[in-house]
Order: C-alpha cells, then structure tokens, then sequence
C-alpha cells in the first residue's frame, strides 16, 4: 500500500469513526483478530496437511511419496514456527529498586490500581528526554506481556513531581482497563505488530507470514488509526484525571520547551567538544541535572518554541495529536511554566540521586566511547585538512575541482555555512560539481531565509532526483519559517507523491528479470570509447561485453544499465574462481556511465545473452 492509498484510506476511514462510534470499534475488532486468524490458520493449516499425508501414508503404504510431501510440509511448518517466535528484546535501562525510588514506585502502583491497568513488573530509569510504557510480549505475536516503565532522568529534572505524574500517568494510560480497555488493547496490538514487522525485517525473514503482515498491517494500521489517536486523547484524560487538566497541560508544554533549551545548552555544547576532547567527558548526565532544573532560554525564544508547537498542522500519518489539539481536549491554554522549585528527579530518587546519575554517566561513557573517539579523530583530520587547503588558497595556488568542493565543504562543516557560500558560488558552472554545488547555495541561502534559494534549489531538483526529497523538505521549513502554511501543506502533497514514487523506482532498479524490456544503451561515441578502455584492463580478463539499457518507468533521465560480460577463457585463475565472485569484484571496479548491473554470462541469464546479440549495438567490446 503506497502512502497516497493510505492517507486516501485515512480521510474514508475517519468520518465513519466520527458518526459511529461503536460501531467502527467493532469493525476495528474484527481486524483485529483477522491478525490472529491469520496466524492460526498457518499453524493449524500446515499441521493439518501434515497429518493428512502421514494419514494418506499409513493406509495407502506409499511411503516414499508421502515421506517427500511430508518432510517438505514439516519444512514449511518450521518455517512458519520460526517466523512466529520472535524474540522482543526489552527496553534497555537503570531498573529501579524501592531503595532507590520508594515514592515512583508507590505512585505507579497507585496510578495502575486507578486505571485499573496491568502490574508494571519493571521501572528503568534512562538519560533520554521521554516517558514510555513499554510491553514485551513473551510469546511474540501471541502475547502474555511483560510491562515496563521507562523514564528519562532529563525528563524527571526537568518537571516538577505533579507534572511528570501527569507524564507517567498518560503513558499508563495506554494499558488502562475500564472503558478505555478497548482503545488500550488495539495500542498493544498495532505495538505489537509493529515490533514484529521490524524483527522480520532485521532478520530478513521473507517467509508466507511475512507476505501476510505485508498485506494485513497497512489495512489494520488504516483501520485502527482513528482509534489509536483518540486514545491518545484519552490517555491525556487519564493522565488529568490522576492529577488535573493544569498538570497535563504544564507538562506537555515544558517538554517542548525545556527539551530544546537541553538541546541547546548542554548537548550541542557537548557535540562541540567532539574535536577537542578525545574521549566523551565522564560526567555527561551528572553535569545536565543542574541545567535541567535551573536554565531557561530567553523569553522570547521559549515563547517561539511553544508557539510553532501549538500551531502545528496536525500530522494525519501521526496517531500522536498536535500540541495544540491537546490543550484544546484539555480546555487549557499553552503558556510556559515556571521552573519547579523541587523536580520530580529530587522528589522520587532522594538521597539516590546522585548515584542513579553516575550509574548513567558510566552507562553514557560506555555505549559512545568508539563513536565519539572516532568522531573525534575524524574531526581533527578534517581540521587539518582545512587548513592545508586554506594556505595553499591564501598563497596563490591554483586548486583542483575537487580540492574546491573540499575547501567549501569544509569551510562549512568548521567555520560558517557564511564563508562557505562564496566557495560553492565558484564551482557552480564546474562539470562535475555544479548540481552538488548550486544545490548547496540554495540550500544556504535557503536557511538563511533568503527566498532566492528556491529558484537555486528548483532547478538542481526538477535535473536530479535525489536531491528532491532534501529539497523539499528545505522549502518546507523555509515555509514553516515564513508561517505560510499553505504552502507547507501543498509541499507535504507533494512529499508523499515523491515518497510513493522513490519506493516504486527503487523497486524497479533493484534487479533485472526476463520480463524486463531492455533498450540500445544510447552512449555516444566518446562514452563508448571512455567505456571501452576500461573493460580492457588487463587485470579485469574480459573477453566480450555487451551493454544495454533497462527501460524504466520512473526518473528516465538516469538510464539504468546492464553490462553483460564473458571472462577470457585464457584468464589466471579462470578455472578455479567462481563466476559470482568475479563478476562482484568486477562490479566493484567498473564505472559504467551511470547506475547499472553487471552480469556474467552464465546459464541463469541465458535469456539476458539472447536479447543481447538480438541487438547489433549491445556488443561493446570483444578482446
């Protein structure tokens, strides 16, 4: 299902939501154990044939037979089995003993009891900035949960005891029984469906079952959707109702704000360091909690922050509402709340503090030393580099194309996208780097709010197509900026048309098939010749090579390829190395003209070598 069908699907599926209430949600049921009609027909199906043909084998004693047939149904069971037990893993996390946060775990037991959700069995605390619920189904797709909370230390500095009570709140409201059992039970569901998709996917498991879940969760996804996103809704009313709508409402409004001012004055401070400390500091999250409880931003930018997030256009993929939708269900007003004098942090974890931070700034260290040690030597060297090419800049020397893109891009990364500009406005009529360069002084000036960006940017998008999704999403900032939000919706039209797009392209270049209609390559002469002399290096040992193009239906103006090669029978070597491995080093090495294949001739393309010699001009090179 492309995103266009969905979102189309959307705008049916929610008005019948709005005028009948109960009678969507059973509708919505209905999908619902469709999923898990869907799993047990597999079990029961394939167990079925299987005893059906150990049943056929006893009494028609055609042993040998039913041994085939049997072994490949139990094949296939296993399979089916397999795809089925997915291991979930569960949320990573400081777990949280009654030592150490006696009041949050007394809270959660009395949230839970009044929600009548299900025991929470563990609390970790993390150095995220959120606030989840988290279930692990034991039984993969089956069920039988697990249940955790997690809360980010960030978050718990940040929020005073009533507010982030309100944060918790919500998020158990999500398994909350009562009235909104319903709504609570199809968000595990789709959560659980969801997980399982991104294990298949990881474990590239392209099984029957994972046909299925390809077909049923877009639909079920579609169908649930108007639900999933009231119960949004409804969990906020849980949340007020276990503290107040004011509660809600502050907490929702100080995420936005303080979220950005960590962002601002501890983490890209940090990120800054990178090229200066060779190690991450030791203290990362210890350091935070004084900011967290203390810092603002300037007024003015704090009351920017809220309002952009209040006035967002609500997102109709997004189960989530906007923040402005929010405090509307809430009857409260957005508004910046004072700092807590005591934070939910101080309040929960006491004298534990302390140690609860160092526990995570060991944890910090831990999980980002490689990165950041190799962040950090990569900086330096690029420094360095800045610096080599600047000199040789300011002494007079002529440099080449590419050290000019080097130079610019440099220059931006280290210094200013400002002094950047006039380094990219140079290499902008440059072969090789024109399109790079003219999009990177749209892209500036753009950010800039310099409306002369679009035109830069039009046209690098409308001659290549992979810059239209950065594109894009640059003109729609720029338009968020500018409080145009006509403009932004018509550009999010357009987004999702790419997207569905892109997926269709992507789909038609990742292979070759006999289906496929292949056309004369329409290289010139001076692309052949350039073609040509490298096929003939000696080290590649080809003896002939046709080459042709695959007709596309999307970007035609980037012609994909197919280079159809045949080995030298007199080559090194040649008797004793795979075909595949030779052809995939080859491929590694050869620069067609543009985006392709190359393919050895073999018994599994003899139709690709037949529509090759149907064509005069496929035949590019012979040794």
């Amino acid at each position: 299902m492309t995103r266009e069908e969905f979102l189309a699907r959307l705008r049916r599926l929610s008005p019948l939501a709005e005028a009948n209430p109960a009678g969507y949600r059973r509708r919505v049921w209905l999908w619902a154990l469709l999923g898990y009609a869907g799993i047990l027909l597999l079990l029961l199906g394939t167990v079925g044939l299987l005893l059906l043909t150990l049943a056929v084998g006893v009494f028609s004693k055609a042993f040998a037979i039913v041994f085939k047939v049997g072994a490949v149904l139990a094949v296939f069971a296993w399979k089916v089995l397999r795809s089925l037990w997915v291991k979930f893993d569960p949320p990573e996390g400081l777990p949280l003993t009654p030592a150490e946060a006696a009041p949050l775990l007394a809270l959660l037991q009395q949230q839970t009891q009044a929600l009548r959700a299900p025991q929470v069995h563990q609390v970790l605390l993390t150095a995220d900035f959120n606030a989840a619920a988290v279930q692990v189904p034991r039984l993969g797709v089956l069920g039988w949960p697990r249940n955790y909370v997690v809360v980010g230390l960030p978050l718990l500095q940040s929020l005073s005891p009533v507010q982030a009570a309100a944060v918790v709140g919500h998020e158990l409201g999500h398994l909350r029984g009562g009235h909104g059992r319903f709504g609570a039970w199809i968000y595990r569901v789709s959560q659980t469906w969801t997980q399982l998709i991104e294990q298949l996917e990881r474990q590239s498991n392209r099984s029957l079952f994972s046909r299925f879940t390809a077909w049923y969760v877009p639909r079920f996804n579609a169908w649930s959707h108007p639900v999933r996103r009231t119960d949004e809704f409804a969990a906020d009313a849980a949340a007020a109702q276990l503290t107040s709508p004011q509660a809600m409402a502050e907490a929702l409004c100080a995420t936005v704000v303080r979220d950005a001012t960590l962002d601002r004055l501890h983490w890209n401070v940090l990120s800054a360091s990178l090229a200066e400390r060779p190690t991450p500091p030791s203290d990362a999250i210890s350091r935070l909690l004084p900011l967290a409880k203390n810092s603002r931003l300037p007024a003015a930018d704090e009351q920017i922050l809220l309002a952009n997030a209040n006035e967002a256009e609500p997102d109709l993929f997004s189960t989530h509402p906007t923040l402005g939708e929010r405090l509307a269900a809430l009857g409260q007003a957005a508004a910046v709340p004072p700092l807590p004098a005591t934070t939910a942090a101080e309040a929960w974890l006491g004298a534990s503090l302390p140690a609860l931070a160092a526990a995570l700034d060991e944890a910090w260290v831990s999980s980002r030393a490689a990165i950041w040690q190799e962040r950090h030597s990569l900086l330096r060297q690029q420094q360095e580099r800045l610096r080599e090419l600047t000199t040789q800049q300011q002494a007079g020397a002529s440099l080449t194309a590419d050290e000019s893109w080097e130079l610019a891009d440099l220059t931006e990364d280290h210094i200013s996208s400002t002094e950047a500009l006039p380094l990219f406005q140079q290499l902008t009529d440059d072969a090789r780097w024109k399109l790079p360069a003219r999009f990177s002084v749209g892209r500036i000036l753009l950010n800039s709010d310099n409306a002369e960006g679009l035109t830069w940017l039009a046209a690098v998008m409308e001659q290549e197509p992979n810059y239209m999704a950065p594109g894009l999403a640059l003109q729609e900032a720029y338009y968020q900026r500018q409080g145009n939000r006509e403009q932004v919706r018509k550009l999010g039209a357009v987004q999702l048309r790419h997207a569905d797009t892109l997926d269709e392209a992507v789909a038609e270049r990742e292979a070759i098939r006999p289906a496929d209609t292949l056309l004369p390559h329409g290289l010139t002469e001076e692309e052949l010749q350039k073609l040509r002399a490298e096929l003939a290096v000696p080290e590649y040992a080809i003896g002939r090579a046709w080459l042709m193009r695959k007709q596309v239906q999307y970007f035609i103006q980037k012609p994909l390829y197919v280079l159809l090669v045949a080995r030298l029978s007199t080559a090194a070597g040649s008797s004793k190395e795979a075909p595949e491995t030779w052809v995939q080093e080859l491929a590694a090495k050869i620069e067609l003209p543009g985006e392709g294949f190359v393919i050895a001739i073999g018994k599994d393309f003899a139709w690709l070598e037949r529509a090759a010699r149907q064509q005069a001009a496929a035949e590019v090179f012979v040794a």
